[in-house]
């Protein structure tokens, strides 16, 4: 099997030295350009005509950053100081360890990453739990947190449900809550905008998606859910719905019905802000494709998962829910932002499941994985990262840090840096020095993805191939080198892999959706995969409430892709209607505060049509102290 794989591994390259873009989900291959200079595409199933975006031609700009980090560091005398890696290494071990013994397992938490491989995030979920502790998150699973929990109790896995070519073949793309324009623009051009399909675009701000749009819904923030169930009603009212892909693939139709009766559309475009027109026109659009597409992003998360609800029984509705249906090119596509962040849970480093989504409570999962690690899984679930910073310095006293920077979290900066300050022991494996390595007993400069062999999982769940087309800088190493070498020390047995590809081999011993996967292939298969094969319809509420009118809606835009991205970051500005803009007094390049109960940003204002009224946009680098306050509305005055 390990020569099978690692032959797999190289055949995924469409080039002996091309690997893949490591700055977006959507894992376009690259190689390096001349003298290491700006990088060329190389055709693949994620860029097909070997294009790249202005972020993958600029992705060895940090394989050159002079700000890199190249040789361990320990703290002495409360500063940090260069070592060599034996004893920073030992210092590492003897630190974990000392938690260990002194508060057991559960008191340490393992923090992992999508930049890390699958392999490395894989090492690190089986560290955590080697040793005893279910601590163990990559927190930017928690971005899409509710379009995976819905995906996986209502599809059967937390993944997208069709692949990206198959975008190409769907009659209408609804795109909501995203603008993969801008952030994944190599698939949106290649199987987006070349199709004949219709596109729809669902947000409260026009942006460069909407350009390329046939239609823009702009909701009132908050309604999303209501306008989407509003579309159904009309369908089901007008009985335009796929009824035998409903009566054969789908449960809780009759309720879900019933519920869709009760909504007064008129009322829902009130409360949404959208024409009753729009959205009749919305469910003529719906009712006449073959195949209906989603594309959601981070913009779904902010109602507990109502958004991703209406839109999966909006695809039941349309018997647009895989193969299962006769229509090409229908599903839902969960865009999701950096480049591993789909794999990273896959392989397990998540605190409520084992590799392959299986949950602890799965007595004949954790017997397999047992088997293979040759010991006992704990089966109490474990903190995820956000409760895990929150219990630091109480329940968890030791943290192994892996490529993430929990210090830059949603919550007070003086809170988080308190919590790290009372580990008893912190150990950062990183590529540059950060927030998070301020605080840390511990740091070891790790190699980026353009550096290090494995593999990472796509937006559309391909596992695709890594190559090290670039070396370390100094005495960095990778982070599955690192891993083992902890593993060794603190656990034994079990972590003396000669190459990622052993632990890819193992991985598929004890993950279901990658037993039979190939390298370069898709895991699982499309459409719905839960145990009775048929999708829910979800339990619609469809109370209609007035629109809160006090402060402005804030609606913060996403973050750049990786590692040298944040120079191609969107604009600093504010974001405001003009007839908002008007009603404070303001005008466009004003200086202005944006604020809320306990933080405030100062910007300079843009005033925009494509902007709906009640809205203040601002991207989340420029957002980050109000969302760290938890503001859903803002006050905006000039300063």
């Amino acid at each position: 099997m390990q020569d099978a794989n690692a032959a797999s591994h190289a055949n995924d390259r469409d080039a002996a030295d091309a690997t893949v873009c490591p700055l977006c989900a959507v894992g376009c291959h690259l190689t390096p350009g001349e003298d290491g200079g700006r990088a060329r595409g190389v055709p693949g199933p994620a860029n097909p005509n070997g294009r790249l975006c202005a972020k993958g031609a600029n992705a060895f700009e940090s394989v050159r950053d002079d700000e890199r980090l190249t040789t361990p560091l320990v703290r002495e005398d409360g500063d940090l100081v260069e070592t060599d890696w034996e004893s920073a290494l030992a210092r590492a071990a003897d630190g974990l360890g000392g938690v260990r013994d002194a508060h057991g397992a559960d008191a340490l938490a393992f923090f992992g990453a999508p930049h890390c491989s699958n392999e490395e995030n894989y090492l690190l979920g089986k560290l955590a739990r080697v040793l005893g502790s279910n601590h163990v998150d990559n927190r930017a699973r928690l971005c899409h947190d509710n379009a995976a929990d819905a995906l996986e109790s209502r599809v059967g896995y937390p993944a997208s449900t069709l692949g990206m070519a198959d975008l190409a073949e769907s009659d209408l793309v609804l795109v909501v809550g995203a603008n993969p324009a801008v952030q994944q623009p190599v698939a949106f051009n290649a199987f987006v905008r070349a199709s004949d399909g219709g596109l729809v675009h669902l947000d409260p701000r026009a942006n460069e998606t909407t350009r390329a749009a046939d239609a823009h819904l702009a909701p009132r923030p908050g309604t999303d859910a209501l306008l989407l169930q509003a579309v159904a009603a009309t369908l089901l009212a007008a009985e335009e719905h796929d009824a035998a892909f409903v009566a054969e693939h789908t449960t809780g139709f009759d309720a879900y019905r019933d519920a869709l009766a009760d909504l007064d559309v008129a009322a829902a475009a009130a409360a949404t802000g959208v024409p009753v027109a729009e959205i009749n026109d919305l469910a003529a659009d719906v009712a006449d494709a073959d195949g209906v597409a989603v594309i959601a992003g981070t913009g779904v998360e902010a109602d507990d998962g109502a958004t991703v609800d209406a839109l999966l029984d909006l695809l039941c509705l349309s018997g647009s829910l895989g193969p299962e249906s006769a229509a090409e090119g229908g599903g839902f596509a969960l865009f999701r932002g950096l480049n591993n962040e789909q794999g990273a849970s896959d392989v397990g480093c998540r605190p409520d499941r084992l590799p392959g989504h299986r949950p602890l409570a799965d007595g004949a999962a954790r017997d397999r994985v047992a088997d293979v690690w040759g010991t006992e899984i704990p089966t109490e679930p474990g903190l995820d990262e956000t409760a895990a910073l929150a219990a630091f310095g109480e329940r968890i006293h030791g943290a192994l840090v892996v490529g993430e920077n929990p210090a830059v979290s949603k919550r007070d900066a003086d809170w988080t840096a308190e919590r790290l300050e009372s580990l008893e022991s912190l150990v950062v494996v990183d590529v540059y020095e950060t927030d998070t390595t301020a605080h840390a007993d511990i740091v070891l400069p790790a190699a980026v993805g353009l550096e290090k062999a494995g593999t990472v999982t796509n937006l559309d769940r391909r596992v695709q191939a890594l190559a090290a087309v670039a070396d370390p800088p100094g005495e960095a190493h990778t982070d599955f080198e690192i891993l083992c070498e902890l593993g060794t020390r603190l656990v034994g047995d079990g972590f003396d892999y000669a190459a990622p590809a052993d632990a890819f081999a193992e991985l598929r011993a004890v993950s279901p959706v990658h037993r039979d996967v190939a390298v370069g292939e898709r895991w699982g298969s499309d459409g719905i995969a839960t145990a009775d094969g048929r999708a829910a319809f979800s339990e619609a509420d469809v109370s209609v409430e007035a629109a809160d009118t006090e402060g402005l809606a804030l609606v913060v835009g996403s973050r750049a892709g990786g590692f040298g991205a944040s120079d191609l970051r969107a604009d600093d500005a504010l974001h405001l209607n003009p007839a908002d803009a008007a009603a404070l007094g303001l005008d466009d390049g004003d200086a202005v505060r944006v604020s809320t109960d306990g933080a405030s940003v100062e910007t300079t204002l843009t005033v925009s049509e494509g902007v709906r009224e009640g809205v203040a946009f601002l991207h989340a680098d420029v957002a980050d102290p109000l969302v760290r306050a938890g503001a859903a509305t803002v006050d905006v005055e000039a300063r």
